[in-house]
């Protein structure tokens, strides 16, 4: 990594409070363990928020069926650095990649978030930095990691 981007990076990093330097390119500590149970209510709340009509909700729920994106929601976990200095965010992306089908309802999960990665940017448009920091969370279930999830959110 060159000097330049070497000084940039600890600048975007030094709006992460509490970040070590030495944790260099390992700078991606977990945030705590959560263990919660896959909530049949709260699976319908989502399938009621996306479109879905009665008859498609109780086919879900009759057969055990989760909307893969549900885990964006269920998702209760913080990474261990909080972003501070900004006003405005932006949800940018968000990506699945699953090992195993998802569990059914009422199964215990278990899963944490890190950083896994911050860039910033300079707004072609308005001139001022954009910073883009990736979240990552594990999803395990009988300690066997079924998803990891990543998303990409952008402060202002």
């Amino acid at each position: 990594m060159g000097e330049g981007k070497e000084k940039e990076q600890e600048k975007v990093e030094g709006k992460i409070e509490g970040k070590e330097k030495d944790e260099e390119k390992e700078n991606k500590k977990w945030g705590e363990w959560i263990e919660e149970e896959f909530c049949e209510k709260d699976i319908e709340k989502f399938l009621d928020a996306i479109g879905f009509t009665e008859g498609e909700k109780e086919r879900y729920l009759k057969d055990g069926l989760i909307p893969p994106t549900f885990l964006t929601v269920f998702r209760k976990g913080r990474p261990p650095y909080p972003v501070k200095d900004y006003t405005t965010l932006l949800h940018a992306e968000q990506e699945y990649e699953f090992f195993h089908p998802l569990p059914k309802p009422k199964t215990k999960i278990k899963y944490r978030t890190r950083i896994a990665d911050i860039n910033e940017k300079v707004s072609k448009k308005t001139g001022k930095k954009m910073t883009f920091i990736v979240f990552e969370t594990e999803y395990y279930t009988d300690e066997r990691l079924f998803c990891i999830a990543r998303a990409t959110i952008v402060f202002l």
